[in-house]
């Protein structure tokens, strides 16, 4: 294995801990609606992950304004409880909602220590990840850390979101690097760990469930939930010392 030039990342769930975010927000949601105040934590996070992931790729992809999404999001996530929300309300408690998620910002375990390491390593970095660019921009101001990476995809500003390796070939191009020169570290399987095996890029998968999936693709190293085992992650991210 050759010791890498560049670590590419993906940013929610892998270096901003959006789970816990959100699990904030829903907190908070909850206690301002009667309807909510029984519901278990996991059923909310599970209702409210199946709206965002049905209605965040029709705003990526161009078919909702992201006013739309947030306000259809809210209303398919409310109406699964029976509650029915007009667009003005909907959107109204989608604002309170980010409101309580952007206060409750904070690293996935053990990720801005291992941002440190490798800066100190010298390495350079990049962000690859799907969204908005004011939403992303704003999450790398929060962490503090838009200073540490060469580069920054982010897939509105691309034109192609994950898994399309066009967004992995345009951040090799950007950096100036070959597929065989990088490492990819990120928390989904499909977009980022295959996403970026099909243009030949070594990857890192950052399993923060410890799942346990039927068939693991050859090839991919695994860090368990986060990076609190530093020495561990290191060694999975770039492989044995030189670096030691």
């Amino acid at each position: 294995m050759e010791f890498p030039k560049a670590v590419l990342f993906d940013l929610d769930d892998t270096l901003y801990d959006h789970l816990h975010s959100a699990r904030q927000g829903l907190i908070a949601l909850s206690r301002r609606h009667p309807a909510l105040h029984q519901v278990p934590i996991p059923v909310l996070e599970e209702r409210y992950s199946q709206a965002l992931e049905q209605l965040h790729l029709l705003m990526l992809s161009g078919d909702l304004t992201q006013a739309e999404a947030r306000t259809r999001r809210m209303q398919q996530f409310f109406s699964s409880f029976q509650v029915s929300l007009t667009d003005e309300v909907a959107l109204a408690e989608h604002g309170l909602f980010r409101h309580d998620c952007d206060q409750a910002f904070e690293f996935v375990r053990g990720a801005e220590e291992i941002l440190r390491r490798l800066r100190e390593f010298e390495m350079r970095m990049a962000i690859v990840t799907n969204n908005l660019v004011s939403e992303q921009i704003n999450k790398l101001k929060q962490l503090g850390i838009e200073d540490y990476f060469d580069v920054v995809s982010i897939s509105e500003e691309v034109g192609v979101s994950k898994p399309d390796p066009e967004i992995f070939m345009i951040t090799l191009e950007r950096l100036g690097l070959q597929a065989s020169d990088v490492v990819m570290v990120g928390d989904s399987l499909k977009s980022d760990i295959l996403g970026a095996q099909a243009v030949g890029i070594r990857t890192v998968w950052l399993n923060r469930h410890s799942d346990s999936p039927a068939q693991l693709p050859p090839g991919i190293a695994v860090i368990d939930q986060d990076f609190s085992e530093q020495e561990q992650s290191i060694l999975q991210i770039l492989g044995p010392p030189p670096y030691a």
